[in-house]
């Protein structure tokens, strides 16, 4: 994998997900405001997000469990990709 590329793609990434914590912004979510549950915050983050992306980039469903699999398989590969760069 693209150490270069994925910090290309995290700069962008974050830039949209800033807009969740601008005040003036459409997309706006008070993560102090007493109905805010960080648990619903970062399962939809962190899983149903990432999911629907998947399955629009591939026009395959996944359900929760099985898009957990791909993801365990997708930092698996990173992590062999990375340490066989710095074998060499």
């Amino acid at each position: 994998m693209d150490e270069q590329k994925q910090l290309q793609y995290y700069v962008k990434i974050m830039a949209a997900l800033n807009t969740v914590f601008d005040e003036d912004g459409e997309n706006y979510i008070d993560v102090f405001d007493d109905d805010f549950s960080g648990n619903d915050f970062f399962h939809v983050l962190a899983t149903r997000v990432p999911q629907m992306i998947m399955a629009k980039l591939t026009s395959q469903e996944f359900g929760p469990l099985e898009f957990n699999h791909v993801c365990n398989k997708l930092i698996m590969q990173d992590r062999i990709d990375n340490q066989k760069i710095k074998a060499k």
